[in-house]
């Protein structure tokens, strides 16, 4: 078997993705998630956001509805099982119509610094 593509999220307590949401908690090979400054670090169990880090797909797959097929089918798992109000994703400017065409909108430029920053906050609303 080969993986094609994948998605890797979180759930965090802020409306949108943050740098603290997408680290990892210092004993990160134990717990999904840490308390530092009194603020969650990583997977925050409550919150009501899913904070998408990753969406990729092999090179080899791109261009074949891959990555179409995991978001559709993403955002319809995430709103049936009803575990969040939005899902939330940083972007580069090139990507903002793939997203909007799943419903997401643009926030602006986010305060991710993740590698590098440049980018731009997209949130997708489930209710």
């Amino acid at each position: 078997p080969t993986l094609v593509g994948h998605i890797i999220a979180t759930r965090t307590s802020e409306p949108l993705v943050t740098d603290r949401s997408m680290r990892l908690p210092a004993n990160w090979r134990n717990e999904r998630w840490s308390v530092e400054d009194g603020q969650a670090v990583g997977h925050d169990e409550g919150g009501s956001t899913i904070a998408i880090h990753s969406l990729a797909v092999d090179p080899a797959h791109q261009g074949k509805q891959v990555g179409s097929t995991l978001m559709k089918s993403y955002i319809h798992r995430i709103r049936e099982a009803q575990i969040a109000d939005r899902i939330a994703i940083i972007v580069h400017d090139h990507l903002i119509p793939f997203y909007e065409s799943f419903g997401f909108e643009s926030h602006g430029p986010s305060k991710c610094q993740f590698g590098g920053g440049g980018w731009v906050d997209m949130v997708c609303s489930l209710f």
